[in-house]
């Protein structure tokens, strides 16, 4: 089967005329349709491409924009890809303080760093993660956690986006989560029992990412509770010295049956965050379009919101939660 008229066909005849029925059947077949060859290496998940290419593709608004990947299958920059949405934004490429990045490269092998930092095991807390190629390739330790994002920003001297929601003293969100790593002291009080350290929980985390000595990218992340809300918010920030380019993030691929949308909203801040909302089945998975991206400075930014509960409560209208996301995105400087 080749990847463009025959497809299409089969789409065609599944949605049209040989089989119309309520039920789309195109998602399941999507998902064991034959991969387009690569263009590039399968690892990368960002692929360059050019912005008229992008505005013919998707929705262009502010400094990232979106495109249905379900409507626009397999284009240039994801040629693999029938399924979910990709955010597209220019990427800029930053050089981080020469003293944390050895620090970093000292706990990822082991060490403690000039600065006394252990290494350490690292929890991530919370429903945003990293994507599963950059998961296999964390630093697992030397993330660093702090004790809120105006000290982590102070510590990378990165340009990063401001949020006095986020970033409260009476932050109890924890982040991300450290255990020890290799040795550990074993208190006074110990009677035999097994022994399980403590974990060291913060509001803010930075998780470097990479495949050689130093990292290539770092993950940055916090989040709030706000009255029944939890808002997350994660960053990646690509190292390096390479010139900007315009680059997409691919999300949601593994979810074919659902079908996507774009909200442009526009920020108190002058910048405009997108808001994919899913159109087919939002209840199959639960607040799967309580997220929101946007770029700024060449830094990614994606914020998520969901009710805070110990239990499967769903009862929360999903335009309740679109209000308080749209208010913590105005809280951005």
């Amino acid at each position: 089967m080749t990847n463009d008229r025959d497809e299409e066909f089969l789409r065609t005849k599944l949605t049209d005329g040989l089989h119309p029925a309520e039920v789309d059947l195109w998602p399941a077949v999507a998902e064991t349709l034959p991969n387009a060859r690569p263009a590039w290496p399968w690892r990368r998940i960002a692929l360059c491409l050019a912005a008229p290419l992008l505005i013919a593709a998707g929705v262009l608004a502010g400094t990232a924009g979106f495109t249905n990947l379900r409507e626009n299958p397999r284009p240039s920059f994801a040629p693999e890809a029938n399924t979910g949405y990709a955010i597209t934004y220019e990427r800029q490429y930053f050089t981080l303080d020469s003293d944390l990045l050895a620090g970093l490269t000292a706990n990822h092998n082991g060490e403690v760093s000039a600065d006394g930092w252990l290494p350490m095991h690292c929890g991530i807390n919370g429903f945003l993660h990293l994507p599963d190629e950059d998961e296999m390739n964390r630093y697992s330790r030397a993330v660093r956690g702090y004790d809120s994002w105006g000290e982590l920003t102070a510590a990378t001297d990165l340009p990063l986006a401001q949020n006095a929601l986020l970033d409260t003293e009476a932050n109890n969100f924890a982040a991300v989560s450290l255990y020890p790593s290799g040795m550990i002291e074993i208190p006074e009080e110990y009677d035999g029992r097994p022994y399980t350290p403590k974990a060291q929980e913060y509001p803010a985390g930075l998780i470097p990412v990479g495949r050689g000595e130093t990292p290539d990218k770092l993950y940055l992340r916090t989040g709030a509770r706000h009255g029944i809300y939890d808002v997350e918010m994660m960053a990646v920030v690509y190292l390096g010295d390479a010139a900007p380019e315009t680059v997409a993030q691919l999300y949601r691929q593994k979810s074919a049956g659902l079908t996507w949308e774009c909200e442009s909203y526009p920020m108190a801040n002058g910048n405009t965050a997108l808001i994919p909302h899913c159109t087919s089945n939002p209840n199959s998975m639960p607040y799967v379009q309580s997220s929101a991206y946007f770029a700024q400075d060449g830094i990614l930014y994606q914020v998520y919101c969901r009710p805070h509960t110990d239990g499967l409560d769903y009862s929360v209208k999903q335009e309740d939660i679109w209000a308080e996301l749209k208010v913590v995105l105005n809280g951005f400087t």
